[in-house]
This record gives C-alpha cells, structure tokens and sequence, in this order.
C-alpha cells in the first residue's frame, strides 16, 4: 500500500491505494497546533477504522500548500509509519515541462493535479482546482504547463462578505432551486452557485480563446461537486484527480 496525502489550507485529503486501486479516503482539518504525535494518532485511527494496518504502507508521498505543517508530518510518517515521505517539489519526476516565469512558485497542488490530467485525459487540458482558492492552469500538448489563472474560492470570498456584514447571514453552499432567490439564505446560495458557475464558464471561455483552440477542461476540489451540475462548459469531473496524481507521481520516482 502506499499513502497519499495533500495538505491542503484548509483540509488534508489523504488516499491509500493498493497498486492502482484507492481503498481508503479520509478528510483531516489542516490544523498548524496539531502536534506530530496528535497526526499520527489521527492517522493510525483512521487506518484502524477503514480495518487497514498502518504496517502495510510501504510509501508516502506529500503535496502540500502549507509549509508550516511540513516539518509536522514528515516526522509523523517517520515516527509512526517508520518511513521517509517523498514530497512534491523541486528536482521530482513528473513528466511535465513548467514554463511559467518563477517555477518555484507553482503550488504542489496544481502540478500534481497537472500530471493526473496528463496520465488519464492526455493533452491539451485546463485543470481546475476548487478548494479555499480556485485555480485554473493551462497544460498544452506538449506537456508545458503555461500559467493559470487563481482566484478566491466560493467559501473564501463569502467568509469576507459575512464577516463584513452585519445584516448577512452565514449561509452553506447549496443547490439554489432558482437563479432568482426569494429570500436572503436563496439570494445568497443563487450567488454562490450561479455567479461561481458564471465565472468559471467565462474564464474557461476566455482561457480557450487566448489558446486558439479547443481544449479538455478538467474539475476537481471539493466545492466542484455542486458547482459542475451548473456549468454550462463541457468537463470532466474527477473527485480523486489530485490523489491520483500523487499516486502517478510516486511510481514515477521508485
């Protein structure tokens, strides 16, 4: 088995696969006051629940947006699973050609998520990304990864909004039943929706213009869920892209 783990700003995502296969999936808050020993109790409780042995791991690969928790959970796997993780960064094999202006800049996430598409939907494709930020990258068919696009995610823009205003309530993300709303929880869920789902539409739009051609669009993250069913572009929605594109990554490196 080997373990998968993307720590992302506000939650890690963590998949066991057995070859090819994801057997296992569990969600952990992204918590920098969390200590080595409370993650790995977390994760010996996880792999106990879904009846797995924690023994059985033979590798661990990272990607991870906050560098913070990196020191935290490379001592984790070593104490705990007696294993030194390989994490997603500069010098590892991925197969693709970054070409944006200051490489070192790109998040794990959106090169993980890069390769993935490449692996399972081949070229050219525009990978999007939905969690505290939503991202939007460009892989053309000679596997370079161009630049993107990032912007707030649907939960990060609104938490601003609430906190700003007093009137406004705290509303969750859900299925609006119409584009007007009829009162402010619907007028608010109307705007998380469809404006998110207009955005997206338009900048993929816009992503395929600047190409000249038409390209794969790609959706992943956990706010896509509910965003794709009310995308007017054609995409492929893959839950587990980013897990398994560690995945890819890890047999690309052993």
């Amino acid at each position: 088995m080997i373990l998968c783990i993307d720590i992302g700003n506000t939650n890690t995502v963590c998949g066991v696969y057995e070859k090819e296969h994801l057997i296992a999936q569990f969600h952990l808050e992204s918590n920098l006051h969390h200590t080595t020993d409370e993650y790995g109790v977390d994760f010996l409780w996880m792999f106990n629940y879904n009846d797995m042995n924690y023994q059985d791991v033979k590798g661990v690969i990272i990607a991870s947006v906050v560098p913070a928790l990196d020191s935290i959970y490379e001592r984790m796997v070593k104490k705990y699973f007696k294993l030194d993780p390989i994490f997603v960064g500069p010098g590892i094999k991925t197969g693709i050609h970054i070409k944006t202006d200051n490489p070192k800049q790109l998040g794990a996430d959106i090169l993980v998520g890069a390769v993935a598409s490449l692996q399972k939907y081949g070229t050219p494709s525009i990978i999007i990304d939905m969690g505290t930020a939503i991202t939007l990258f460009y892989l053309d068919k000679n596997k370079e990864l161009l630049g993107g696009i990032i912007t707030p995610g649907v939960r990060t823009s609104y938490l601003g909004l609430f906190s700003k205003t007093s009137r406004l309530e705290e509303v969750k993300m859900d299925s609006p039943p119409s584009v007007i709303g009829k009162d402010t929880i619907t007028c608010i869920q109307s705007g998380m929706v469809y404006g998110t789902a207009s955005m997206i539409d338009g900048l993929i739009r816009k992503i395929k213009k600047e190409i000249g051609h038409n390209s794969k669009v790609v959706l992943t993250g956990g706010e896509s869920s509910i965003i794709k069913n009310f995308l007017e572009e054609e995409v492929i929605y893959d839950e587990n892209l980013i897990l398994d594109g560690l995945r890819f990554i890890y047999y690309k490196n052993n």
